[in-house]
C-alpha cells in the first residue's frame, strides 16, 4: 500500500520531468529519421530514448532518495504497521530520535541513511550519467 501511494505522488512530477525533455529534443531530428525510413520503434530507441538519458538519471536519482525518505506516509497510514511490516528507515529514526529520546542513535542512523542514498547515486551516476554531445 505504502509503495501504490508513492508511485502515485511521484508520478505527477515525473511526467512534468519527462515532457519538458521530450519537448527539447530538436524535430528536425524526427524528420530526418523519417526520411531515412526508420521505424516507429526505431525512432523511439535510437532518437528518443537517447536523448532522454538526463531526464532518465535525474528520475532515478531523485525517486531513489524519495524512497529512502518515505516518512509521512508510514506514519499517517500505518504508524509502522502491524509487527513492523511498514517500518521505513525515516520512520524508524524518529521513533529513536523523538519518541526514545535516543538523538545520538538517530543521527547516526541519520549519517547512515545519508551514505546510502550516496553511494547508490554514485553508482546510478556511473551506470547512466553519460555526458550526452548533440
Amino acid at each position: 500500500m505504502l509503495a501504490a501511494l508513492s508511485v502515485f505522488k511521484v508520478c505527477g512530477s515525473t511526467m512534468v520531468y519527462y515532457y519538458a525533455g521530450l519537448k527539447s529534443i530538436p524535430t528536425h531530428l524526427y524528420e530526418a529519421a523519417k526520411m531515412d525510413g526508420a521505424s516507429g520503434w526505431t525512432i523511439f530507441w535510437r532518437i528518443t530514448f537517447v536523448l532522454l538519458l538526463p531526464i532518465h538519471f535525474y528520475v532515478a536519482i531523485f525517486t531513489t532518495i524519495g524512497s529512502f525518505q518515505i516518512f509521512d506516509s508510514a506514519y499517517l497510514l500505518t504508524s509502522g504497521g502491524p509487527n513492523y511490516a511498514t517500518m521505513t528507515i525515516v520512520y524508524y529514526l524518529y521513533q529513536e530520535g523523538f519518541v526514545g529520546l535516543r538523538m545520538g542513535y538517530a543521527s547516526t542512523l541519520a549519517y547512515v541513511l545519508f551514505f546510502i542514498v550516496l553511494a547508490l547515486s554514485l553508482v546510478q551516476r556511473k551506470f547512466m550519467g553519460k555526458d550526452l554531445q548533440y
